[in-house]
This record gives C-alpha cells, structure tokens and sequence, in this order.
C-alpha cells in the first residue's frame, strides 16, 4: 500500500511549516476527492503529505497512522487532524479535520434529501440493486482485511469467534461484548494480579459514558445520543460504527430498516468524505437536516477530541502495555461483532443470482487482487448507472 519514499537521513520534513493558505487548500481538496474508504484515504495521504508535499517523513507518518488506529472513530479523519494540528496546531487541527469532513456532508445531505423524495423511482431503485451488492463485498472485504490486523495469536481468534458466538446466538449486548474481550484479553495478557489493580478503571470508564445519558426522549437527543456514543467507542475503526447504528437506529428506534441503512452505506462509499458521513444520511432519514448535522456533529467530535489532547501522550499510550493488551482484546471482538451485522444486511442485498455475484466480484477484487476500494466503488456506480438506464429504455 506504501511505496518505499527517498532515503531520508533527517527529519527536516517533520519541521516544514507550510502556510495557513497551502493546508486549507490542501485538506479542502482532499475533502473533494478522498473517496474509497479508510484504506484509499490513508494511501492517497501518504502519497501527498510524505512522498510529495515533504510534510512528514514516512516513519513519521506511519507512527501517527498507528496511534490513530488506536482510537475508536475514522482512522484517516484523525489523522488529517493530526497532521493539521502538526503544522498549525489546535486551529490547523481543526481546519484539516472540518476541510475533511464538510464537502463529503454536504454531498450526503443531498442525496438523502433526493433519496427520500426519489428513492422509490425505478431509476434510483435500479442503481441501488448493483451498488448494495458491491457495499456488501466492500464490508466482507474489511471484515477480513481487519481480521488479519487484530488477530494475532490464538487467544484473539478465540475472542473473535466468541464475540461473534455471543452476539448472534446468545443476545448479548455488543457494548458488553467488548468490554469482557478487553478484560479477558488483559488478564492472559498481564496476569490476573495485576488486573485487580487496574481493573476497576475500566469499567468505571464505561460507566462514566454510560452517566452522560440524557434522560430526555426527544428525537433530536435520541440522535445526538447515538451518534456521540458511536464516535466514542467505534473501536475497530469507521465499520465497527455499522453495528452502533444499526443496533440503535434499526433495531432500537427504527428510524430506518436495514434495506435503508445499506442504501445510506452504498451512498457513502460512493461520495468523498470519511466512511462514516453515512451516519449523516441516518440522522436526515431520523429527523430532517437537524438530524443529519446533529449526527455528523456529534460521530466525528470525539476524534477531534482524542487527537488533539491525545498527541501529546502519543508515545505514553503506544508503550503502556495494559491499555494495549485491552485495545487488542476489544479490537479482535469487534471484528466479530460487525460480521454479525454483515449478515443482518445480506438479505437486503443479495436478493438474486447476480447481486450474489456482484458481491463476490466485489470481495474478490478487493481481497485477493488487492485493487482499490475507490476503484470497485466507482466501477459499482458507473454499474449501476448503466444497469438503471438499460432498465429505463426497457
């Protein structure tokens, strides 16, 4: 994914201060054309700030993409936040991560606004019946490429499958899923002596956010709410966001059905911005543009909360060996909780023969010829676009 950059005996790179000018222009053309997903944006990033523009050395880069991964929320969102905040500090945070986000938002406001005044037209109903299928081979895709990352020894496999096992056959709430992995993990990790010393703090963390629940029943806190709770503890990255918001938005509130929400994700895929703005169309399909800006306020707030305090204990949280071992624990059973929504979506899209084979040349595209997320996005589009006018002229 990385090409090898120019040697580079110094860190000079790491210094460059480019202008106020030269970042907003560049997080602001960033936000037009980073579309494909997590994997596409960081490439594309790497490819502007270390090879071409010089802003960063590539150990550099990397060593921020790692800390990024860390955090629950959109990898490639925190790290434009970081590297704004790098060059520009809290004000040049903020302007990369804003510059990141609007222009894909807007889009999405858009098109959730025509989805719901056209989305039963056949035209649009044609284009969605091969673009879901292609999501659907995206997410597998993920799902395995995520697997490969988290698991790392038997123990992690073990709590992948149990997560999976836990949520699909035996009820139990995703949130508590990943707080015992986290723990389970931790205790083969570091012993169970040593947890009963650390232990505690854990799951007073969880009960902190827990207290933060409003105890109002609007509709507009029921967004803000979900939505702030998805982007504080989406660990596993913008898919492990999936399984928050179908499990609250479908399955709690039913704003949406499942067919809806994958229509929101096709979308998603298919326009610039973070993979996550499909929280945006969720929030507009809930309450109108209140809740589209509510929902895309409140997902993304958290990493630009964590990036910007959290840069400076970067080293600190790479090198405690207990938040580690609880992260990889908590990694490794998200993984196995979004395949349980994986599969709650697959009815709504693999309805035929074809959808079915659309989404294993999706999958196999992507998982064993490696070739670009944007690419088989935009080839799904182009698809559908096509498939929607033969239908037309039918």
């Amino acid at each position: 994914m990385i090409t090898k950059e120019p040697e580079q005996n110094n860190s000079a790179a790491d210094h460059q201060m480019p202008s106020w000018r030269e970042v907003f222009l560049y997080f602001l053309f960033l936000g037009f054309v980073n579309i494909g997903g997590p994997v596409a944006q960081i490439t594309m990033m790497f490819n502007h700030m270390v090879e071409k523009r010089r802003w960063l050395t590539k150990d550099r880069f990397v060593k921020i993409m790692a800390f990024c991964h860390m955090l629950p929320g959109p990898e490639a969102l925190q790290l434009a936040i970081y590297v704004g905040y790098l060059k520009r500090k809290i004000w040049g945070g903020i302007l990369a991560g804003l510059t990141f986000i609007l222009p894909g938002a807007v889009v999405m406001i858009i098109l959730s606004w025509l989805y719901v005044k056209y989305g039963q037209l056949p035209q649009v109903s044609n284009a969605l019946y091969v673009l879901k299928p292609a999501v659907l081979g995206i997410i597998a895709a993920g799902i395995i490429k995520l697997g490969g990352a988290a698991i790392r020894n038997f123990f992690l496999a073990v709590l992948l499958i149990g997560a999976f096992v836990g949520m699909r056959f035996a009820g139990i709430n995703f949130l508590l899923i990943l707080l015992i992995a986290g723990v389970l993990n931790l205790i083969v990790d570091q012993g169970w002596p040593l947890l009963r010393k650390t232990a505690p703090t854990l799951p007073a963390t969880i009960g902190g956010i827990g207290l933060l629940l409003p105890f109002g029943d609007s509709r507009l806190f029921q967004v803000a709410w979900l939505f702030l709770k998805t982007g504080l503890l989406s660990f596993g990255g913008a898919y492990a966001s999936l399984v928050f918001v179908q499990r609250g938005a479908v399955a709690e509130y039913h704003w949406l059905s499942d067919g809806q929400l994958l229509d929101g994700v096709a979308l998603s895929v298919a326009t610039p911005g973070p993979f996550m703005l499909f929280t945006t169309f969720v929030g507009y399909i809930a309450s109108g543009i209140s809740g589209a800006v509510l929902a895309t306020f409140f997902v993304f707030l958290p990493s630009f909360i964590f990036v910007i305090v959290g840069v400076h204990y970067i080293e600190k949280v790479r090198e405690n060996r207990k938040i580690q071992a609880f992260l990889a624990g908590v990694s490794a059973a998200v993984v196995g909780v979004i395949a349980v929504v994986s599969l709650d979506l697959i009815p709504e899209a693999l309805v035929d023969w074809p959808t079915v084979g659309i989404a294993v040349i999706s999958f196999l595209l992507i998982a064993l010829l490696k070739r670009d997320v944007a690419f088989v996005a935009i080839g799904a589009m182009l698809g559908g676009i096509i498939y929607s006018s033969i239908r037309g002229l039918a």
